[in-house]
């Protein structure tokens, strides 16, 4: 009988420790300062990662010039509509065997919009060796990079067709 009482007397002191305890250990579930801090800050942080870029800066390879030689160059993109479907771009390439630069302002529209592939259209004019224009189709393959194929009123081009094309890798501002 004095083992029975025994186990009954650890049975009750046991739960009777889990009970004082549990308020204990419900007051410890309270986030501190700090976890919330983080907690807004990697939600403010997904955000941004989600909202469409104001600006890109890059480089561009492309197939432009008399010969269709690799000639690189950089190049410059920025938003001007609020949605970020039309885009401006300002494009700047050495020209190896016309030891010139051709310069580029263009027009950009995503008429899908950027998920999840960017495919656009675009427009723009600029010099080299005089008054030229030009009309290109492209994708963003990435967020930094891109394909395009590009018409230019330009001697050269892919079977001196006037067809180049121009590849890239861009940096997110």
């Amino acid at each position: 009988m004095n083992k029975l009482l025994y186990t009954l007397l650890l049975v009750v002191a046991l739960v009777g420790v889990a009970l004082l305890s549990t308020p204990e250990a419900l007051a410890n579930d309270v986030p501190s300062p700090d976890r919330i801090d983080l907690f807004l800050a990697s939600r403010q942080m997904l955000q941004e990662e989600q909202m469409p870029p104001k600006m890109k800066v890059g480089m561009v390879l492309s197939t432009l010039g008399e010969d269709s030689e690799i000639s690189m160059g950089v190049r410059v993109e920025s938003k001007i509509s609020a949605d970020g479907k039309v885009k401006i771009i300002t494009e700047t390439t050495y020209l190896k065997t016309e030891h010139t630069l051709a310069g580029f302002l263009s027009l950009k529209f995503l008429p899908f919009g950027s998920d999840p592939l960017a495919v656009y259209l675009g427009a723009g004019a600029g010099y080299a060796h005089g008054f030229r224009y030009q009309a290109f189709a492209g994708v963003d393959i990435t967020k930094n990079m891109f394909a395009e194929v590009r018409y230019v009123n330009m001697p050269g081009g892919l079977g001196n067709g006037n067809l180049h094309l121009a590849t890239g890798f861009q940096f997110i501002f």
